[in-house]
């Protein structure tokens, strides 16, 4: 039999940064024949840009439905940042798959788009291909999701793809996931790597598996390469192209520029009026100071703890509009209560307050900005070298409720805090919580 080759495209962690979508899709028109195959790896919605924001990521998918991708899953942006009804509906006028075999509904259902495998011919070649996103198990429950092993929802895939001659994964488990995936599971040729915005060059070979990977935010476009003799694999090669110098595609900038307009106009909604507050990353900040007292109180915790950084800019005197809270407080992180003993809870507050810690620029974990900044702290006070917590001495051996930011309790930043009994707040962001803040303050003051 001759020898045939099959061309993959793929690219991930879009993050909704539309200024690279032009790029990225005038390449792949360029690119396309009716052999190539196209994934998108998840991330592609990123609720930090007013337009996904205000269409609920709807926009993410209208884009994608005019690229038309072989395949697509989801990463823990669509996943864990969208409320439920956000994501039970997000694909429901999508016309290409969505494959992820590893989120359910509570009651162990699957969504009416959500394909756990497919199987497509190309000349002859039967490819199999399967999905699945990173396992947070503490938070897809929040959310009224359950979520399994990737492990195991790939076990079960295989069985179902095993006559196949090409096994494709789409993950978004992070390159160290995919190494692990392909330890196990040695019969998949290659897997379509995202979540830890690794750039790959040229692949990675692992126990015969290949693991590719393309960056973030549409700088790269991955193309992978099988070589095959009939229905035998004989090479792989993998090969990453930088998109800086594209052309833009006319068609998608003008769909952007109207849907950014209509995002603006929908947002430009007026909330309260304030005197104004002031932001200040290292120094007193009155406004990161009345979205931690908001969250002890949105909690019913005990004190609060947050980095003044999550907090971008203050707000001036005058109205306050939703486009104006989004700008200032993109990200999407939630609150979260951590029940410590007061021996944990004094490592936490010394570390947060060290000059590395606040001077951290940190990417990923949610945080949209740019340092950590010195901590907000509400209902503790420092005197004499002492913690004082709700106007008495701290006690090594008390327990309290902490309101922080999710991305703290992640492992990164303070691994300590990881294992700690804790309980997410979901599916609100922060800036929801301060937008509650200020609406009740203007009544008060409305009324007064």
């Amino acid at each position: 039999m001759a020898v045939t080759t099959l061309t993959i495209f793929h690219y991930n962690d879009l993050h909704s940064k539309f200024d690279q979508w032009p790029k990225l899709v005038s390449f792949l028109e360029e690119h396309r024949t009716d052999n190539t195959l196209y994934f998108d790896l998840g991330d592609h919605a990123d609720r930090t840009h007013p337009a996904t924001e205000v269409t609920r990521g709807k926009l993410n998918v209208r884009l994608l439905e005019r690229l038309q991708p072989t395949a697509v899953t989801i990463g823990n942006n669509e996943g864990i940042t969208f409320p439920h009804d956000w994501l039970s509906k997000l694909y429901e006028e999508a016309t290409f798959p969505v494959l992820l075999g590893n989120v359910y509904e509570a009651d162990g259902s699957r969504p009416d788009w959500v394909e756990e495998t497919l199987v497509i011919e190309q000349d002859g070649v039967k490819i199999g291909l399967f999905g699945m996103t990173a396992p947070y198990e503490e938070l897809y429950p929040e959310l009224g999701w359950q979520i399994e092993s990737p492990y195991e929802s790939t076990k079960r895939a295989l069985k179902r793809l095993e006559h196949c001659d090409v096994i494709i994964a789409l993950s978004h488990l992070g390159f160290f996931g995919d190494e692990r995936l392909a330890e196990m599971y040695p019969e998949i040729d290659v897997i379509l790597g995202a979540h830890t915005h690794h750039v790959l060059d040229e692949g990675v070979m692992t126990n015969g598996v290949l693991i590719a990977q393309a960056g973030k935010y549409g700088k790269y476009v991955g193309e992978v390469t099988l070589r095959l003799d009939g229905t035998k694999i004989i090479e792989k090669e993998a090969r990453l192209h930088e998109l800086s110098h594209r052309s833009d595609s006319p068609d998608t900038l003008s769909i952007l520029h109207s849907e950014g307009a209509d995002a603006k106009r929908l947002l430009d909604v007026t909330i309260a009026e304030t005197d104004g507050y002031v932001s200040n990353w290292f120094g007193h900040s009155p406004l990161s100071d009345l979205l931690v007292k908001s969250m002890v109180e949105w909690c019913t915790a005990d004190v609060g703890i947050i980095p003044s950084g999550v907090v971008l800019e203050g707000i001036p005197p005058g109205k306050v509009t939703l486009n104006m809270l989004h700008r200032i407080c993109p990200h999407p992180i939630n609150p979260c209560v951590l029940t410590l003993d007061g021996k944990t809870l004094t490592r936490f507050l010394h570390d947060v307050s060290e000059e590395t810690f606040t001077n951290m620029h940190v990417r990923g974990l949610g945080f949209r900005g740019t340092v950590l900044g010195e901590p907000s702290f509400y209902q503790i006070e420092q005197r004499d070298g002492q913690y004082f917590v709700l106007g008495e001495r701290l006690e090594p051996n008390r327990t309290y409720r902490v309101a922080t930011v999710d991305m703290l309790t992640f492992g990164p930043l303070l691994p300590y805090l990881k294992d700690q009994p804790k309980r997410y707040f979901m599916p609100e962001l922060l800036r929801d919580v301060l937008r509650e803040a200020i609406v009740t303050r203007h009544e008060i003051l409305r009324k007064g």
